[in-house]
Parts: C-alpha cells; structure tokens; sequence
C-alpha cells in the first residue's frame, strides 16, 4: 500500500508541474497577442528625430549711408569748362543674405537713394533780330533771355554681393567685398526761356560771335523717363558683434552707377554724366536661426 502511495503521489506532483507550465505558456502568448479586452496599451514611443534648422546661416540686413556724387550740372551755370558738381546725398537699403562658411557670405540689397531737386533761373546775352519800324528791314537788339531750370530724379539700384571675411578676433571682423547688379532712375525736368518781358524767348536768341552773329533756337523742353543701367560697387568694412546674433556693420563703398541723362540748364540740350559714387555705410546684420 505504501508503494501505491507514493506511486500516487509521484503521478499527482507532475501533472500538478505540466499545468503550472501550461498555463505560464499560455499566460506569455496572451501577451503576445496584446492587452486583455477592456485594457489599454501604452502608446509605442517615436524615435527621437534630428532637429531641422530651416533658417540656419541665414540673415537680414539694413543699411543708411552718406555719399557723395558727380553728377551733371542740375543749376543755371553757363560754364561748361567746369568739372561736374559734387553732391552731398543720402540713402537707405534693405536685403538678406547667406553665410556660407566662417570666410564667405553673400547677399542681395536694395537702396533707395535720396532724390535730386534742382532748380534756378539765370540769364544769357542773346540778340533780337527785329524789323525797322521805318524801314522793315531787320536789326539786331541787345536783349537777355532768362532761362527757368527744374529737375527731379529718383533713384534706386538693386546689387548682388559677394564679401570675404579676414577672420575674427575678440568679436571684430574686417571684411573686403565687392557687387554688382542694377541701378535705374526717373527723371522729370524743364526748361522754358523768356525774354525780359516775360514773353517766350524765340529761336533768334543767341550768343554773338567776333565772326557774326551766330543764333541758338532755345526751345522750351521737358521730359520725363526712366533709364536703367548697369551698375557695380567695390567695398570694405568692419562688423562687430554685439549679441550671438547681431552686428553691427561699418565701412565704405564705392559706386559706379552707370549714366544719368537730363537737360543742359544753358541750353536745354540733352547731357549724359556717369555717377560715380563714394560713400560710408552702417548698418546691422542678423541672423536669422
């Protein structure tokens, strides 16, 4: 009876072991299969990703400059020997641009310059060719004409640039560049003459020569355009940082501009003057990331 006992028992302990192991098996494929109804599972977590820097290394300026410029003569002056006036101008400019590296960076600006006014009225010995009120043969008068000048221009120029930065020491970076790109301008002027009696000045009024005299018809004109031309600079500077994304930018540029057409305030001849330009600019730079 004991052997029978024990063979008992023995039988008893092991399927009592296979259900424990039936029951861990199908415990783990319910896992397997997720949650038991009536349970949520955790959201699976998203691999971390790398950040996306949309607006790195790229910046935005603004610039103000004085200048001074040549410029054809814009005032009554009879002189042609004279070389072509200087004027004391200003301007103002907007752009963005790219750093390339540590070295390189370009950028496209816009300026508007300021405009040019100019006005005057001035006076030429001419001679009147008129009938003896006797005779009605024709002489010839003394008189003066008085010529009535006004101009306006506006000016913009578009430049594509390219700088080299020196490198940097405690926050100073000298830099040398150069650009080119466009320029344009609209133009309004006249010129009217008059006699001393307000009346029109005709095409007899002129200038006497030791040969004879010799006669300029002064024609009233005017007009008004828009010329466009090629346009290309030269410059360098210095920036200097006045926060982690800020600069301050100081330096020269020189400018040509290309032509500018008006009208002669002697004549009222048309007159072409290229615009050269020097100028000292500030202005700030930031960066955009």
């Amino acid at each position: 009876m004991r052997s029978k006992d024990f063979a008992w028992s023995l039988m008893a302990a092991a399927a009592a072991a296979g259900s424990l192991s039936f029951a861990e098996r199908a415990r783990g494929a319910d896992y397997d299969y997720g949650p038991a109804p009536g349970f949520a599972s955790a959201p699976p977590q998203a691999l971390p990703q790398d950040k996306v820097e949309f607006a790195s290394n790229w910046y935005i300026r603004g610039d103000l400059a004085y200048a001074a410029e040549t410029y054809p003569k814009l005032s009554f002056d009879s002189t042609f020997s004279e070389p072509p006036p200087i004027l004391n101008t200003f301007s103002a400019g907007a752009g963005f641009g790219y750093k390339v590296n540590n070295w390189l960076r370009t950028d496209l600006v816009l300026d508007y310059r300021s405009p040019v006014h100019a006005a005057g009225i001035g006076g030429q010995a001419c001679t009147l060719v008129l009938p003896d009120a006797a005779t009605g043969q024709l002489g010839y008068t003394p008189e003066t004409c008085a010529g009535h000048f006004n101009t306006e221009i506006h000016r913009w120029d578009l430049l594509a640039n390219g700088y080299f930065d020196l490198g940097t020491w405690s926050g100073f970076t000298p830099y040398v560049g150069a650009g080119a790109g466009v320029s344009w301008a609209r133009t309004k002027q006249s010129v009217y003459w008059t006699y001393g009696d307000d009346l029109p000045c005709q095409t007899s009024c002129g200038f006497p020569s030791s040969s004879g005299n010799t006669y300029f018809g002064y024609f009233d004109r005017s007009q008004s355009r828009m010329d466009y031309q090629f346009a290309w600079a030269a410059m360098a500077g210095l920036a200097i940082a006045m926060t982690e994304h800020a600069q301050l930018d100081v330096g020269y540029r020189f400018l040509d501009l290309g032509n500018v057409s008006g009208l002669s305030a002697v004549t009222g001849a048309p007159v072409t003057q290229r615009v050269f330009v020097n100028e000292v600019r500030a202005g700030v730079r930031y960066m955009i990331d």
